[in-house]
């Protein structure tokens, strides 16, 4: 989504979907092109603002045609608008290939907005190798699937190691649990003057965090009841979660006294060492090192810290194809998938020509992604990418070794947004009144949100 995921803490989501197109409609080009060729349309091409990426966009159509003389790709500029959307939907204007975001594909499979591109997928180089809970955002229940993921994300607990090393923590074995971290907070607060944790709160960013920790205490915010969704806001697990942070706040002091934060705010305070752990994404040392001067070798980052249960929120974009595709459609619509977002992924020699490039455009490479196949698919391509590598590689290994073993969880699938904001200001609430009692302000915001689900398609 283009909101839901704040930037700072990972890469901005278009979202977009795949829905009715007619044969031979504007959306999904049924009819072949000149000379018997299968014509699909495909969205997400750069706008003539960004001449150089939209540029890469088009050389990459152009070696596809070449590589498949029996495609031609018309691509286009088209992106996710709610606000036009139903309208687009029901004019058949949906491009045959989309991207969207992890939490659409389940309620698109079933409004059948999207095609089962199973028996494609298994055609695909190392399709038995795909890493089962990147596919599970789009799989039923049945095991059929609806897209492939282009790009997934993780969050995971990022900490300065100067501030661990000067508190007399070791650097190299960050917590593991939320006791952990609370017990590190406090020890970095006393013995350096430097707020141990701290979380976003404003622009729904603290909700989108807050749904994060949740998930590490096996809370969700949103459950399916009678095929409906509803809020579930005020729970044990969420109450737990309100519990820490109080605790942290009031008792330990070990939180600082800033509470009012943005994402941007936060990760300028993190850079400039206010801030010893917050929550994020790996691709935040981008910003980190670039724009905000932080120290290269200062920055630490592990798997999402365990409260009742191993998991972490999960975003990113998967590739879908419109409904109304013919086969011979959808078989060159999975092809421009597999080439254009799949190919960097378990190819090595591609992987380390497109890192070299990155690297020589001085864009930071080397950080950890969450991988699409299995570890036999996805060394080989690490290893690749890594003879480039600019960051420091070593401080993101208790991430990667985490992660591996996390489940991942998506976001809210329906008004996310309402959902975090009304998150927020019950981390506002808690973090700067010591009096703000958590069921009764969860309650508050479970009230809030349910509204707010009655107001959409469940």
């Amino acid at each position: 989504m283009r909101v839901r995921l704040p930037g700072l803490f990972a890469a901005t989501l278009v979202v977009a979907t795949a829905a009715g197109c007619g044969s031979g409609s504007a959306g999904s080009s049924s009819e072949p092109s000149s000379g018997g060729k299968t014509r699909i349309t495909v969205a997400d091409l750069p706008p003539s603002t960004q001449q150089n990426v939209r540029q890469q966009f088009l050389n990459r159509v152009a070696a596809f045609e070449k590589a498949n003389p029996n495609i031609d790709i018309e691509p286009r500029e088209t992106k996710w608008d709610a606000k036009t959307f139903a309208t687009r939907l029901a004019g058949g204007q949906q491009e045959t290939v989309m991207q969207v975001p992890l939490t659409e594909p389940a309620g698109m499979i079933k409004r059948r907005q999207v095609a089962d591109i199973s028996a494609e997928v298994s055609k695909l180089p190392h399709a038995a190798q795909f890493d089962k809970r990147a596919l599970a955002p789009a799989t039923d229940s049945a095991g059929h699937i609806y897209g492939l993921p282009t790009s997934e994300f993780a969050l995971g607990l990022i900490y300065n190691r100067e501030l661990f090393d000067k508190a007399g923590l070791d650097v190299d074995k960050p917590p593991a649990t939320w006791d952990e971290v609370r017990g590190a907070a406090k020890t970095i607060a006393e013995k350096t003057g430097v707020a141990g944790l701290a979380v976003p709160t404003t622009e729904n960013t603290g909700g989108w965090i807050f749904t994060a920790i949740s998930y590490t205490y096996g809370g969700r915010l949103q459950q399916s009841n009678g095929g409906k969704t509803v809020a579930t806001l005020d729970t044990p697990q969420s109450r737990g979660v309100l519990d820490l942070l109080k605790a942290m706040r009031w008792q330990d002091d070990s939180m600082g006294s800033q509470q009012l934060r943005n994402a941007k705010d936060l990760a300028k305070d993190f850079a400039a060492g206010k801030v010893a752990m917050m929550i994020g994404t790996p691709s935040l040392y981008n910003e980190y090192a670039t724009q905000y001067g932080g120290k290269p070798e200062a920055f630490g980052m592990a798997a999402m810290p365990k409260g009742s249960t191993s998991a972490t929120l999960l975003g990113g974009q998967v590739a879908v194809v419109s409904p109304k595709a013919t086969p011979a459609e959808r078989a060159a619509a999975v092809k421009w998938i597999d080439y254009y977002f799949l190919q960097p992924r378990y190819d090595a020699t591609i992987a380390e020509t497109l890192a070299a490039a990155k690297a020589k455009d001085e864009v930071p490479v080397g950080f950890p992604y969450v991988s699409l196949y299995g570890s036999a698919v996805t060394d080989p391509v690490v290893a690749a990418e890594r003879k480039h590598a600019s960051v420091p590689v070593e401080n993101f290994k208790p991430y990667e070794t985490g992660v591996a073993e996390q489940e991942f969880v998506t976001e809210p699938a329906v008004a996310a947004q309402d959902t975090y904001a009304a998150m927020d200001t019950v981390l506002q609430a808690v973090l700067t009144r010591k009096d703000a009692d958590p069921a009764t302000e969860l309650g508050k915001a479970e009230e809030k949100a349910t509204a707010a689900l009655s107001r959409v398609r469940p």
